[in-house]
């Protein structure tokens, strides 16, 4: 066995391209998938065990009276419950808006991440990424209310993972809204103080509590846990970036191994006498086997080892990208053990178990058989063999169509990087279409909800009835709006183009693909206060991405919320409005909203970059491959050529020239299913966000893809042809001699 194995360190030489390539291949790939899963694992860890130490609320709520501290404390037996009052107060200063929020003791709590917390009522600590954007360090001085406060640390409250001001908002923009958090004498000072109440639940009686608390302090709003994107956003994004992972592993992967069962198969026919040899001489097909195994094995396990380095080093950026999205909790970048075993097993065990198929079905075959080689050259010497036509082109057409295998492996290669690189520029066009015209889907400029049924009308203003609901078996909800018939603002068309008819239902785009509706279902869904069940029946579906929304006339939802037929709880508008910040529960505004999602796409942006550099990379590495296979099959036609007077131009053209057809098929074949797995993407954004992001490509970004994967193929041509150069003319005449 020892002598046999020499024959593949010779061998090494002849064959480095394709160890290189194997390599390179599982480095890259390796780095991709293990820097990826490491960051979703880390994510989900640290904030989740952020939660629970920072005995993050259950869920938030307004009542329309105000909880005395001794009927706190009732409840909190009654019903087994922490219950504590959230105090803020809002400075804004120009291009930012700054809260100011009391520090809690029971729920909510902060942890510090620098510095100290506040030790009196002139200090207050800093959410680290507003204070990043603002240029603030500790023992700076900052302005709230009119006084002068001074940092003394900064802090993460994990109901602010996802720094949102309004609950209603998708994206964080730390430019413009950050978290200070100070003494409740601070705020008690404060000018104009909001609040609200958080629960924390010691067992599963949260439709209890609700009705509870409504029939004795009647709930406004209420917002669990589960529904808060505040909260639920960071976990939504690891979970994201898992499932992506693991579904693309298999994919990369795939081409390698692909790639592996064609070198392969094409150096075991090339040395069948060979093999033919061993066998006649007593060599066991278990020792063939083994011997061949180093083809995959080697470049197997150094990538894999490459691979864990790299991976484990690109955790760190990767991890930095993700975490600077939400609020960071301090956290080590590791890579689990589990984790790192089977980057350093699976890609070597499946390389092995794919080459040892295709040895096995090479011993398959009479020994006779391959002393005689009675099947060399066999698949395409037929080929056109009857037809007149130019040299040129039936070389290329011969080289195409009698190596089927070859081929299908630079369709699916060239395939699959289409893919990649296309679903680069899918993550970026559809993120910035989100900026361009989807908020534009808005119907008003700005909302004020309000806590009370008894205020003026501004000139120029709407009011509506709006209330927050949710359906059983999902954690998004749905806000219920109530318009008037003589709308100035409410004139959305269904997906159809149809208009509204007034005091029908009608589900927005983004609702409908959270919970599965087409026009005509029923559609029943939850009172967040009083639990009451209600069923509608749906007309349509508008044409709005962005709000996860039902529209309807003000009697109908009056008669759903509990409310008189002439009560109106929101005020819409296309000027801003100088209300009552007493009545005001909450605002909204549609360029606040662009700006923090000009904020936010950031982020699929490096996402972007990063896919189409794997791409690019793939498409490089694969199509070298194969051009080198190409290359080293037909070494005794290159060295004939020479030796007929072809110039070296002339010959890598007629060689390595006749795989444009099938880049093309690669091409054609790639861009469905880079749609379809950006469609599939783009759905679950709503599951996960409430907000549709459609799948939108820009035509030139077609026109790059192609650009790229020409610039790609052409590198591997460019590469390859310095092999054509390499063969001597001596090659043909030593090859007869054999």
């Amino acid at each position: 066995m020892r002598k046999i194995n020499k024959r593949y360190f010779r061998s090494m030489r002849t064959n480095r391209s394709f160890h290189l390539v194997v390599i390179l291949l599982t480095v890259l790939i390796g780095t991709l998938i293990i820097a990826a899963i490491s960051t979703a694992s880390l994510m989900g860890q640290v904030y989740r065990q952020g939660i629970r130490d920072c005995n993050t609320e259950d869920a938030q709520f307004m009542t329309m009276f105000p909880i005395p501290e001794d009927r706190i404390g009732h409840l909190e037996e009654r019903y087994d419950v922490k219950l504590e009052s959230m105090t803020y107060y809002d400075e804004e200063a120009g291009d930012y808006v700054l809260r100011l929020a009391a520090e809690n003791t029971a729920v909510n709590t902060c942890q510090v991440t620098a510095g100290n917390a506040p030790a009196g009522d002139g200090e207050v600590m800093l959410s680290e990424r507003f204070a990043d954007a603002q240029g603030l360090h500790i023992g700076d001085r900052v302005q709230i209310g009119g006084k002068q406060f001074t940092v003394s640390g900064f802090m993460v409250r994990t109901d602010y993972l996802c720094m949102l001001r309004a609950l209603t908002d998708t994206f964080p923009d730390y430019n413009s809204f950050g978290l200070a958090v100070g003494t409740s004498a601070a705020v008690e000072a404060m000018p104009d103080i909001h609040s609200y109440y958080a629960v924390r639940f010691d067992r599963d009686n949260s439709l209890e509590f609700r009705k509870g608390v409504n029939e004795e302090f009647r709930i406004l709003s209420y917002t669990a846990a589960a529904s808060n994107m505040r909260i639920q956003s960071a976990l939504n994004q690891s979970e994201l970036v898992m499932s992506v992972a693991v579904i693309i592993a298999p994919v990369l992967y795939g081409i390698v191994l692909l790639l592996i069962v064609l070198m392969l198969s094409r150096k075991l026919k090339a040395e069948q006498k060979q093999v033919g040899t061993l066998i006649a001489l007593g060599y066991r097909p278990r020792e063939i086997r083994r011997h061949y195994a180093l083809y995959s094995l080697v470049p197997g396990v150094i990538g894999s080892v490459l691979g864990l380095i790299c991976g484990y080093a690109a955790t760190f950026p990767f991890s930095q990208m993700y975490f600077n999205f939400f609020e960071a909790l301090p956290h080590t970048v590791t890579v689990k053990p589990l984790l790192a075993v089977l980057a350093l097993v699976l890609p070597p065990l499946l390389y092995v178990c794919a080459g040892d198929l295709t040895v096995r079905r090479m011993l398959r075959k009479d020994p006779v058989q391959m002393l005689r080689q009675t099947d060399a050259g066999k698949a395409s010497s037929g080929v056109l063999a009857d037809k007149r036509m130019p040299f040129r082109r039936k070389y290329r057409i011969r080289s195409v169509l009698g190596h089927k295998a070859r081929s299908a492996v630079i369709i699916i290669g060239v395939a699959v990087s289409t893919l990649c690189i296309l679903m680069g520029w899918i993550t970026k066009d559809s993120a910035d279409d989100i900026v361009d015209s989807s908020v534009d889907q808005i119907p008003y400029n700005y909302s004020y909800l309000l806590n009370t049924t008894e205020f003026q009308l501004p000139e120029g203003a709407e009011a509506a009835l709006v209330s927050r609901y949710e359906r059983d078996g999902s954690t998004l909800l749905f806000s219920l709006w109530g318009y008037q018939e003589d709308t100035a603002y409410f004139k959305m068309q269904t997906l159809k183009g149809e208009p509204m008819a007034y005091g029908s239902y009608y589900m927005t785009n983004a609702a409908a693909e959270s919970y599965g509706v087409q026009p005509g279902d029923n559609f029943t869904f939850r009172d967040l206060i009083t639990t009451e069940e209600h069923t509608i029946q749906i007309a349509g579906i508008l044409d709005d991405n962005i709000n996860s929304a039902v529209y309807t006339s003000t009697a109908n939802a009056a008669e759903i919320m509990g409310y008189d037929a002439a009560d109106r709880n929101t005020i819409v508008s296309n000027d801003k409005l100088e209300l009552d910040a007493d009545m005001v529960l909450s605002e909204t505004s549609r360029e606040d909203y662009r700006e923090s999602v000009k904020s936010a796409v950031q982020v699929y942006y490096k996402m972007c970059y990063i896919v189409l550099f794997v791409g690019f990379m793939l498409g490089v590495l694969s199509m070298y491959l194969i051009s080198g296979m190409i290359v080293e099959e037909n070494t005794v036609n290159i060295s004939m050529l020479k030796i007929l007077g072809y110039r070296k131009r002339e010959i890598r053209n007629l060689v390595l020239t006749g795989n444009h057809l099938l880049l093309c098929i690669g091409f054609v074949v790639g861009i469905p299913l880079a749609l379809a797995v950006g469609g599939s993407v783009c759905a679950s954004s709503a599951e996960t966000t409430g907000m549709l992001i459609s799948l939108y490509v820009k035509p030139v970004s077609y026109v790059v893809t192609l650009l790229i994967v020409l610039a790609s193929y052409l590198l591997s041509l460019v590469l390859a042809g310095r092999k054509v150069e390499r063969i001597e003319m001596t090659e043909s005449l030593k090859r007869n001699n054999e």
